[in-house]
């Protein structure tokens, strides 16, 4: 029996759900559905947890975990017997003998506070197409919408290091702490999210004594690997001008990443009107359309009879603010994620909303929205442009 078969049967015998056994151990239910599945292998000091909660003998469950690390390397090797009977004699001749040592102590586990928190934003939302926005943390305000009930996620989460005006809306002292505040909020999007929705989540990177950190691709991996996203597009987001950079030593950085992260193979996908759109924005440049929001069209690839394909990477320019935020996001890299995934009757949360440009276009496109930002001023700015400025697509 194979270490992913024995906890599924324990599991079952036990009388406990997936979801009770991801929360003792500290990850989400898709990681901990992977290790029944034999899709992943969870750590050591896991599996000892599990030994407790399933109160079998510990050794034997990571002997058992052992094993199975050795035969999913060789199982489909035609050489596996050979090398199986080579390894049985290591074990038990050339290696000295090691008398099983007690497990070590664990701390106990304890069981996270039950949240009772309300969950029924959506349901206040109702039908009306005006945004509805909330003040606050965007972990915490994001425990009050109900499960599995938003189509479409578009956000950009604070730039580690870059805010300083005292907005920030993941308190962290190390980049660590900040990848990880990251990775936790978007266990909620998770939550939130409609199996056949999609997470749209644009980051900026740290350069830190010259180093770029990776930090995007760390949060998408994380998220990748804890919590089961699945990756269907980075999207290069080349902002063409940047702020004066006066290194001799490494490259001017000119570009961000926008990932597309969906739950399931099964996810809303409008590429009929994604292109329709693209061949409009890309009409529509040098037309009275912004500078700073234009969309090169060589970017582009022409394909079939409802327009241009669209490219993996966009240049759009910066939109400046005159408010304590560093940019705006440009209408174009929020627009297209919206028209492409997000269905007509469906509805649009960005958990960071600033100035709520993903809520106003929602509102231009008639669809509900949820904008949520730690900054009240952010939260009146974007109130204010949808009750004072006259909307149009473009």
């Amino acid at each position: 029996m194979l270490f992913s078969d024995k906890i599924k049967q324990l599991r079952i015998e036990s009388g406990k759900r997936q979801k009770d056994l991801a929360m003792a151990i500290g990850v989400d239910v898709p990681a901990y559905s992977r290790y029944e599945h034999g899709e992943r292998r969870p750590k050591r000091e896991q599996v000892l947890k599990l030994a407790r909660i399933f109160k079998t003998d510990p050794n034997e469950l990571v002997a058992m975990w052992l094993a199975d690390e050795a035969y999913s390397h060789i199982a489909h090797d035609k050489m596996a017997q050979r090398a199986s009977v080579l390894l049985h004699g290591v074990l038990n001749s050339d290696a000295p003998q090691v008398v099983d040592e007690p497990s070590p102590v664990e701390q106990p586990v304890v069981a996270e506070p039950q949240d009772n928190t309300p969950r029924d934003m959506v349901k206040k939302v109702g039908r009306s197409i005006m945004p509805h926005y909330e003040q606050g943390e965007a972990g915490i305000v994001m425990r009050r919408i109900e499960d599995e009930s938003i189509d479409c996620i578009v956000t950009t989460p604070p730039y580690w290091r870059r805010r300083s005006q005292g907005t920030e809306s993941i308190k962290a002292r190390t980049m660590d702490e900040f990848i990880d505040g990251v990775v936790q909020t978007m266990a909620q999007a998770w939550r939130v999210l409609k199996p056949h929705g999609s997470l749209w989540i644009n980051m900026g990177d740290d350069t830190t004594d010259g180093f770029v950190q990776g930090i995007p691709w760390r949060i998408a991996l994380a998220m990748i690997d804890q919590q089961g996203w699945r990756l269907v597009n980075e999207v290069v987001w080349n902002k063409i001008t940047t702020s004066p950079q006066g290194s001799q030593d490494h490259l001017r950085k000119v570009h961000e990443f926008m990932f597309h992260l969906v739950k399931t193979d099964d996810f809303y996908y409008n590429d009929e009107e994604l292109r329709r759109t693209f061949a409009l924005i890309v009409r529509n440049d040098g037309k009275g359309r912004k500078k700073s929001d234009k969309l090169k069209e060589h970017y582009l690839q022409p394909e079939g009879i409802h327009g241009l394909v669209p490219g993996d990477v966009w240049t759009i320019g910066v939109q400046r603010s005159g408010i304590a935020h560093y940019c705006v996001a440009p209408d174009t890299l929020y627009r297209l994620p919206i028209v492409a995934t997000c269905p007509r009757d469906g509805i649009v949360l960005d958990p960071y909303c600033g100035t709520g440009t993903a809520c106003k276009i929602a509102y231009e496109m008639n669809l509900r929205s949820i904008g949520i930002d730690v900054n009240s001023d952010y939260i009146k700015q974007a109130r204010a442009s949808i009750e004072q400025k006259p909307l149009s697509l473009f």
